[in-house]
């Protein structure tokens, strides 16, 4: 364990003990290849708000000749993160990168005998390690080791809170591997903890399959299971997996940190559902056997060092993807997801919604100034930061997200006995609403919750024959991770305890108001209601 301290907190990561919320940003995946590019893109990080960075570490550059390493890039990351007040979390790309081996060194790719590959049915040997070659795990296993003793070594601060162990592992081109190694192990007994994994797991297809096949608890894959996609996504799983935790092992024993893999999805590796999602539609469109739900049992029977599994989120219909992966273990963190519009309130949803320990919308270190993007994520940080203090202080309290769009411009939340109308109804004569609105609702005791985000107003309503209106309501702004208040909103400010506006920053009022209104834009409010 580094000298922070750092490990978990409930579902959330811990920093000195208390819980942390991971407002990150992963960078490009060149942007930490060299100490040029760990300057230019921790700076955006840091200029955008976020208090994490996630990086790549390159295994072909970490090692770049066979039991020599370079640990200067993983250095510089180490101390340009903590130079920025950053957190960071390593990004491990070791035998996979988005389920291809382009990320091996040289050493490894030019010895395909000893390091062996992948070979799909049409009989194609690919740029992709097979996970049954003992070599390549070996080899990878070690350099991982060595990467985590670096960290232990010269991160005396606790600036790495967790280490993602590969990259979207998986097998693109087929549904399982046709190797030799492959094929052997297809033709042996199934793993009792594979068998164990899905008699247990009545949610995920394969269980089905099982059951259907006669339930038995010992056999060949073949045997256990009817020929097809299913079978053959779980059988890629238990071999990424296996693979995966001796990596994984290896690295713990050097530096006890969070580890979790992250998972590329598609419409078959999210469970029940209709989601609309992009890409593929089978394993092997989407990597077969990368951690996603359907093999989610598999994986966590498998390499039981890995403490959770994360997706990556190019997702529209976000919240079953996020339930599905908090009920695995009761963490949910994302990687990846997009840093634009879409992607803003899935974040907050996210972590309002799900509790999420993080979010981190992927490759925004490219974002300039007089990007349109740029202002919004940069404002979307701040409110997250700032919900993140609330739960830094109260981490048990209630909350929710909500997303306001034009099919949905209003919701509802009750405190105590006072309905809050969170709506883009025109109130104050602004300009026609923006799309979409976000908001985080934190429950602070029976009367009273913080609400942080933009593009709504909240109205009250009491029950019949009362009459609600604010006991209390104070605008907060964000001082470094602290919350402090700047405005006790009233009178004007409230429309005399009828309402308060959440508008998106420099918001326009309709040329012509004759009354001209202070409008309190940090978009973080602690309201205390009560009915008369």
């Amino acid at each position: 364990m580094n000298a922070a301290n750092n490990a978990w907190s409930g579902p959330y990561l811990a920093i000195d003990g208390r819980p942390f919320v991971v407002i990150g940003t992963e960078v490009h995946n060149s942007s930490s290849s060299t100490a040029r590019a760990i300057a230019r893109s921790f700076d955006a990080v840091q200029e955008l708000g976020a208090n994490t960075v996630l990086a790549p570490v390159a295994w072909d550059l970490f090692e770049p000749a066979e039991g020599t390493y370079d640990t200067r890039l993983l250095d510089a990351m180490i101390d340009g993160a903590h130079e920025r007040g950053l957190r960071l979390i390593p990004l491990w790309f070791g035998s996979w990168k988005n389920a291809a081996s382009t990320y091996v060194p040289g050493w490894v790719k030019q010895n395909p005998e000893r390091f062996t590959r992948s070979v799909l049915s049409d009989g194609r040997r690919i740029e992709h390690l097979t996970p049954f070659g003992d070599e390549a795990r070996a080899a990878d296993a070690c350099a991982f080791a060595v990467m985590m003793r670096r960290i232990a070594q010269v991160d005396p601060n606790g600036t790495v809170i967790a280490v993602q162990v590969e990259n979207e592992i998986g097998l693109l081109g087929d549904s399982r591997d046709r190797s030799e190694l492959a094929e052997e192990t297809f033709r042996s007994p199934v793993p009792a903890e594979v068998v164990a994994a899905v008699a247990g797991d009545p949610g995920a297809p394969l269980h089905a399959e099982w059951v259907a096949a006669g339930s038995r608890a010992a056999g060949t894959w073949a045997e256990l299971f009817p020929a097809g996609d299913r079978a053959d996504e779980a059988f890629m799983a238990a071999g990424f997996a296996r693979y995966t935790q001796v990596v994984a092992a290896a690295g713990r024993a050097e530096l006890d940190v969070p580890l979790f893999v992250n998972a590329w999805l598609d419409r078959d590796s999210v469970l029940d559902g209709p989601v609309a999602l992009a890409g593929g539609k089978r394993p092997g469109q989407y990597p077969s056997g990368g951690p996603v739900l359907p093999v989610a049992a598999i994986w966590e029977a498998l390499a039981p060092d890995i403490d959770f599994l994360a997706p990556d989120m190019y997702v529209d219909d976000a919240a079953p993807v996020f339930a599905g992966f908090k009920a695995r273990r009761g963490r949910l963190f994302i990687p990846e997801l997009r840093g634009d519009a879409p992607g803003i309130p899935q974040m907050f949803e996210a972590i309002g919604g799900h509790g999420a320990l993080g979010v981190s919308p992927f490759g925004v270190d490219s974002y300039r100034s007089d990007d349109a993007e740029t202002p919004p994520l940069a404002d979307a940080f701040g409110l997250l930061r700032a919900a993140a203090a609330v739960i830094a202080q109260k981490p048990d309290a209630r909350m929710r997200a909500i997303t306001l769009t034009e099919a949905h411009p209003s919701a509802e939340i009750v405190i105590g006995d006072v309905r809050v109308n969170v709506h883009t109804k025109d109130e104050w004569g602004f300009v026609t609403p923006t799309y979409p609105g976000y908001a985080i609702v934190i429950e602070d005791g029976q009367d009273a919750a913080y609400i942080i985000g933009r593009g709504f107003w909240i109205t009250l309503a009491g029950e019949d024959g009362t009459t609600p209106s604010f006991l209390s309501a104070t605008a907060f702004e964000l001082e470094g991770d602290d919350l402090v208040p700047s405005l006790r909103l009233n009178g004007d400010e409230t429309a005399s305890g009828t309402l308060i506006p959440f508008p998106f920053p420099n918001t326009p009022l309709v040329p012509g108001r004759a009354i001209p209104t202070r409008v309190p834009e940090t978009g973080i409010v602690r309201i205390s209601v009560y009915a008369v």
